[in-house]
């Protein structure tokens, strides 16, 4: 697989969930990507504005679920319709990034691809843009499978963490090492040793690698659906591209980018954030990007609070919402449903869309 002259960089946004942690405000036709979370603008825009430093319009792909696809369209309008790609089926992040180096190949096998999440909060967008570079040119010069690794601020347990063991020279500003292992999401007293010890890193879910080299890695460790992917990139392009994918996705099993490829390869390493990262995974961490008044509540919309501390309330319907002498609750109200769970419970809001009708799922 040589490497063509001037070949592309290219950014595939992953963009298939629903974000049932966000319920009342997230629904499968309203996923979380596609509100405005953080800011005024959805997360979704932010993300496919804060790459356009990196790729062109015409080099960044969505992969999506096709209920979503046609939001998402509307959503970013700057993009080619091709560019935004339904999965057939949600099979987790490993076969979405293959899906995305199987068509960028046949369009470059040169190609670089840079993968992320499409609900990400990086307000240096800058240092942001700096590290990616960096890391694609360490992907160039090493063959790597790069990951970029956050430098922890506290002791986290809803992250995995990345070691860093040998450090690399590369004509980057961003320091690199050669990981020598993962660690899945750690138990608390676990996380304080690993907060505090040298080359740890949270995973922060962001890949930079060369088309080829991901799908080498795809061949030697998902053996079993390679000649479906193979498939892929001969029909990529031609009438038989999407009976391709589809096939494909019956054959593949469901399975994270990590588990199948990241943590059993040799050449991965992780590039040192110099940047602001905020995982946006639950109404806490969302609501660290809302107003805080003098008794750490965090509000959003119009609300009146009395006697009450440590509260998350959110309003996003007209009217008003009070509440009174509570501590560490969470109340998100929308126009159709209203959520009030206990502030360390935010995590388990998805258990209660199971047995919740269709219309307000």
């Amino acid at each position: 697989m040589a490497e063509t002259k001037n070949s592309l960089v290219a950014v595939c946004v992953m963009a298939g969930g629903i974000g049932e942690r966000f319920w009342p405000l997230s629904r499968i036709m309203r996923p979380k990507q596609l509100l405005a979370i953080t800011g005024e603008e959805t997360m979704l825009r932010k993300t496919v504005s804060r790459h356009q430093a990196i790729a062109s319009p015409e080099n960044i792909y969505i992969v999506t679920t096709g209920a979503q696809a046609d939001l998402i369209r509307k959503e970013i309008k700057e993009l080619p319709f091709g560019n935004v790609i339904p999965e057939p089926c949600g099979r987790n992040t490993a076969p979405c990034v293959a899906l995305g180096a199987a068509l960028l190949y046949k369009k470059d096998p040169g190609s670089v691809m840079v993968v992320v999440s499409s609900d990400h909060y990086i307000p240096d967008v800058q240092d942001y843009v700096e590290t990616i570079r960096d890391a694609v040119a360490l992907a160039r010069q090493e063959n790597a499978l790069v990951t970029v690794g956050v430098v922890p601020r506290y002791p986290e347990t809803g992250y995995g963490y990345i070691k860093g063991e040998t450090e690399i020279a590369y004509p980057g500003g961003t320091k690199a090492w050669r990981v020598s292992h993962f660690l899945e999401k750690p138990p608390l007293e676990v996380a304080e040793k690993l907060y505090k010890a040298p080359g740890y890193f949270w995973n922060a879910g962001m890949f930079v690698f060369q088309t080829r080299d991901i799908l080498k890695a795809f061949e030697e460790f998902m053996p079993e659906s390679w000649k479906d992917l193979e498939d892929i990139i001969a029909k990529a392009g031609t009438a038989g591209e999407r009976e391709a994918i589809e096939n494909y996705y019956r054959s593949v099993p469901k399975i994270s980018i990590d588990n199948a490829v990241m943590e059993k390869a040799s050449n991965v390493a992780v590039c040192a954030a110099s940047f602001k990262w905020n995982d946006v995974g639950s109404w806490t961490s969302a609501s660290q990007h809302w107003p805080e008044d003098e008794k750490s509540n965090r509000l959003r919309g119009e609300v009146k609070l009395l006697e009450t501390s440590d509260c998350i309330v959110g309003n996003y319907a007209e009217g008003l919402v009070g509440v009174i002498g509570l501590k560490d609750v969470v109340v998100i109200r929308t126009a159709d449903a209203t959520l009030v769970c206990a502030r360390d419970k935010v995590q388990d809001v998805k258990k209660i869309l199971g047995d919740l009708d269709e219309k307000y799922r």
